[in-house]
């Protein structure tokens, strides 16, 4: 009987089980290293643990996955060489991913739902608009706990809100209102936003398909490239998939006006 054809899914767990398993020729103490570097920088920059409800997917031919990757290769002497060190360049590939995760999750909610019809000015910004619509999702038990916030207007907003954030806990900050707090993220470059968008965690769900060696929600792959063989490749990529399991939870608040 002829071979089944592999699924684009086994093929995938294939290239990356080979990958890894081509390291005759490579430091393996570096090896581990860089991969540690990866995962740590990675889980330590990771937004959706903190914003939703993780769910692994079992099934790994599951469809509707977003793909969120970096694939780049190395000169195996380099990288093998004592004078090199190759710790913050992974774990900017870590963080690297990370961001991905967050541009994504940000698109899918202003994909998903619409805006408030107020907005915030840039030049002038009254946040009572912002309070007002926390206040009203409180008002309606849908306890929000997260607010997601563009960082150009970070100036403007603490000393809005100076006597209601709480910086006690360290990073991200908390902004009290009533017995409500709320998790402020800020947005960076790398994840660019120009909205406000509050809402209750668990009123998403953050599907991911684990890695199938390690059961983390990214899969880390590195080895000597089967089609350079003076090069090292690495891979490192997440599946996942963005649910909004209650739109109520949700609300966006534009910014408006040019850019200070």
């Amino acid at each position: 009987m002829p071979n089944k054809e592999l699924s684009s899914a086994s093929k995938r767990i294939q290239h990356i089980r080979a990958l890894n398993a081509r390291t005759a020729n490579l430091d393996l103490s570096r090896v581990k290293e860089c991969k540690e570097a990866v995962w740590k920088s990675y889980e330590a920059a990771s937004l959706p643990p903190q914003v939703a409800v993780i769910a692994k997917e079992e099934n790994i031919e599951a469809t509707g996955f977003k793909s969120i990757g970096l694939r780049h290769l190395i000169k195996l002497t380099e990288f093998n060489a004592r004078n090199y060190y190759w710790g913050p360049y992974f774990s900017d590939a870590g963080r690297a991913i990370a961001s991905g995760e967050r541009r994504y999750l940000q698109n899918e909610i202003q994909e998903q739902l619409r805006p408030d019809t107020q907005t915030i000015s840039r030049l002038n910004p009254d946040f009572s608009i912002l309070t007002k619509h926390i206040e009203s999702l409180i008002e309606s038990d849908l306890r929000p706990d997260t607010l997601l916030a563009p960082i150009e207007i970070f100036v403007d907003f603490v000393k809005a809100f100076e006597s209601q954030i709480d910086w006690t806990h360290g990073r991200p900050e908390l902004l009290v209102l009533r017995d409500t707090k709320l998790k402020v993220f800020w947005s960076h470059k790398y994840a660019p936003l120009s909205s406000f968008i509050v809402f209750n965690s668990n009123a998403a769900i953050w599907h991911a398909i684990a890695d199938q060696d390690t059961d983390r929600l990214i899969t880390i792959a590195l080895g000597q490239s089967e089609e350079h063989l003076d090069s090292v490749e690495y891979r490192v990529e997440t599946l996942v998939r963005y649910e909004i399991t209650n739109p109520q939870a949700f609300y966006i608040i534009d910014l408006s006006g040019e850019t200070k």
